[in-house]
């Protein structure tokens, strides 16, 4: 997170009244945990009310890190209104506004009212819990577990089973986790622990070039897995989701909101066809590619679907210099190195329209969602926009 509560707010932008009531609030939970090092989650989700004014509809703020006190040896804070700041309540963990079920005397946390052995991975607020389950019922010794909405659990079930039928039908497939069990009642599907570090803290250890190299090609074979039953995902859905992107920026940053529409209305008219759409993982970032000498794996496959399968690599290039904390030089040379062995795998050369449109269009939608989190520092909306102008796609 930036410096300051949600620091790139323009002094005039329609969600500052908002802001300006909770700031109080947020400061306040700030100063309780006098700088220690913690994770933040925030969002603000507004929309324009008749008068033209932003009207809340949810918003959340954080604070999440180990605390040995508990009984899962972790802790959170999370204060959470929906439409008035003045109902803004807060939940210690596990306490949660949404996921209710984690509280439960037999929820996922804990069996026959006793806390499970657990290791936090990852706590998003409204959305999911991920961690480590140790000596489980009728599970191996270690496996991951995802707990969240009964829709979402589905989902992430279905398209466990699905890439894991599909890559047991080919040969030398990436590795990807087995889903071991789903228990409905208890909102919660676990899955197999593969070996391995994420490649965002693996590549201190590697050669970057070689690891690039290793990436594109790995990334290429997976889209190459022929998977049954996920939905599509079409360029009408990556326009929708730019609308809401352009109107989030005017929102927070009302001063860029002309160029962000702008580059909009260039996307619509050079929108591609749906053709030569693949399997894609859906969140295809560092994170989600564990390194181990015995091989690479691709986890958290919750989000995968059909589409553009360059829309996967645009993510992974955009996120690459933050995710893998690269320098400018440092990171376009990797960048680089990855899509000429992705085109290597495929066999073809990446087609540069297609690639630029999905490169630009992933990035001004991933700085609409970092605005609404609050991770945009001051200046960097207009930055993104600068880029976006005057693209570096990466081919030479």
């Amino acid at each position: 997170m930036p410096t300051g509560f949600f620091s790139a707010v323009e002094p005039g932008a329609p969600v500052r009244p908002l802001l300006e009531r909770l700031r109080p609030l947020v400061e306040a939970e700030v100063e309780r945990y006098d700088g220690r090092g913690l994770t933040v989650h925030a969002e603000l989700r507004a929309v324009r009310g008749s008068g033209g004014a932003a009207e809340m509809e949810r918003f959340y703020w954080s604070m999440q890190g180990a605390d040995p006190t508990t009984a899962w040896g972790y802790g959170a804070r999370t204060l959470y209104c929906r439409d008035d700041p003045e109902g803004l309540r807060v939940h210690e963990f596990p306490s949660e506004p949404v996921l209710s079920w984690l509280d439960d005397p037999d929820g996922p946390l804990r069996r026959d009212g006793r806390a499970e052995q657990v290791e936090i991975l990852r706590y998003i607020p409204l959305r999911r819990l991920t961690y480590r389950l140790l000596d489980g019922a009728g599970l191996p010794d270690r496996v991951i577990a995802k707990t969240k909405r009964t829709g979402g659990l589905n989902r992430a079930a279905v398209a466990f089973l699905a890439v894991n039928q599909a890559a047991a039908r080919r040969p030398a497939a990436p590795r990807v986790p087995r889903l071991l069990r789903l228990e409905p009642p208890r909102h919660t599907l676990y899955l197999e622990e593969l070996p391995g570090r994420p490649l965002h803290v693996a590549i201190a250890g590697l050669d970057l070039g070689d690891a690039m190299v290793h990436l594109g090609g790995l990334h290429r074979s997976l889209q190459e897995l022929e998977v049954k039953g996920l939905p599509v995902r079409r360029v009408a859905d990556w326009l929708r989701d730019a609308r809401e992107a352009v109107d989030r920026i005017a929102m927070f940053v009302p001063s860029a909101a002309g160029r962000a529409e702008s580059i909009r209305a260039d996307l619509a008219r050079k929108a591609p066809d749906d053709q030569g759409l693949r399997f894609c993982q859906g969140d295809f970032l560092p994170g989600q590619i564990l390194c181990d000498p015995s091989g690479w794996s691709v986890i958290d496959l919750d989000d995968s679907r059909y589409a553009d399968p360059l829309s996967d690599v645009a993510a992974m290039f955009v996120g690459m210099p933050r995710e893998l904390r690269l320098a400018a030089v440092e990171a376009g040379q990797a960048r680089r190195t990855y899509l000429d062995a992705y085109a290597a795998r495929a066999g073809e050369p990446v087609d540069r329209d297609r690639w630029r449109w999905y490169l630009t269009l992933l990035q001004l939608n991933e700085l609409g969602k970092r605005l609404m989190k609050g991770r945009v520092a001051p200046g960097e909306a207009e930055a993104v926009l600068d880029r976006l102008v005057d693209l570096d796609d990466g081919l030479g």
